[in-house]
């Protein structure tokens, strides 16, 4: 009974992916298709889906959103979606599969617990790929603020010097120079200082950042002469807070040695405590 309790799930999952696939070739115009997306974008794009898978991407949302300057459109949101559902759907179907060609249940029911979990992995990468960018940025400020507070002790303009700290970065791929050379582009298109650094602070969305942004602020508004001082003490503070990620980071690394460290362990033990009990 339960073998064919099987078949008529599987049959039921393979004939919806189908229906699924058919009405994604009708909506697909250009480009190539994707069988573990686009039939469930058009799955996502059903306004009833959508609108209760909505309170369940919240935290999705937010960490797109991080990644992408601060904003997570629609398609984004869904494309996302899409390939998280696909990937555990496909796997779901490869997992009916076997049991029905091994005849045991129990590899289905493992499939179905395993592509339950698919999503719950997918957002932990999502918020991991958030905590690096923000580290990833924290790490980078001290050295820009270290060359910016030279260029100007030397006597160069403020954004004249932020300006080369970018083109010496150029093609780096960190998100700090890529939100501050959007920052820059904005001014020289007319964006008002306080704007373009307020939207590079929420693009960056790390208060260190914002911090960073209000000392400009400061240069523009009272001069020279309070801004020093102040970009002085916040490169203090960026390397201290950059040798606190160093240590956490070191740790980490540490922590993730012990467990194999243990294995390596037990089997030395093994082998060395084997002769001795097969010769008692």
């Amino acid at each position: 009974m339960s073998e064919w309790l099987m078949r008529i799930g599987f049959a039921g999952l393979l004939a919806l992916y189908a229906a699924l696939v058919i009405q994604g070739l009708r909506a697909q115009r250009l480009g190539s298709f994707r069988l573990h997306i686009d039939p469930f974008i058009v799955l996502l794009q059903y306004r009833p889906v959508l609108d209760r898978m909505q309170p369940l991407l919240q935290r999705q949302r937010l960490c797109l959103a991080l990644l992408h300057g601060g904003i997570c459109h629609r398609e984004t949101l869904i494309g996302w979606a899409a390939e998280t559902l696909g990937i555990s759907y496909i796997l779901l179907l490869l997992s009916g599969l076997l049991a029905m060609m091994a005849g045991n249940p129990a590899l289905l029911a493992m499939g179905f617990f395993i592509s339950s979990c698919l999503p719950v992995l997918r957002t932990k990468e999502l918020s991991s790929k958030v905590n690096k960018r923000r580290q990833t940025i924290v790490m980078e400020l001290p050295e820009l603020l270290s060359r910016l507070l030279l260029m100007v002790n030397a006597g160069d303009n403020v954004m004249r010097a932020l300006s080369r700290c970018v083109e010496q970065k150029q093609g780096d791929g960190n998100p700090l120079y890529v939100e501050l050379n959007a920052a820059i582009e904005g001014l020289k298109r007319g964006e008002h200082l306080s704007t373009a650094l307020e939207e590079m602070g929420r693009r960056c969305a790390v208060p260190e950042v914002k911090l960073f942004a209000t000392t400009l602020l400061i240069n523009a508004r009272r001069g020279g002469e309070a801004f020093v001082p102040a970009l002085r003490e916040l490169t203090r503070q960026m390397w201290d807070k950059r040798k606190a990620i160093a240590r956490t980071l070191g740790e980490q690394a540490s922590s993730r040695l012990a467990f194999p460290l243990a294995i390596v362990f037990l089997l030395i033990m093994v082998l060395v405590g084997a002769p001795t009990m097969l010769m008692m």
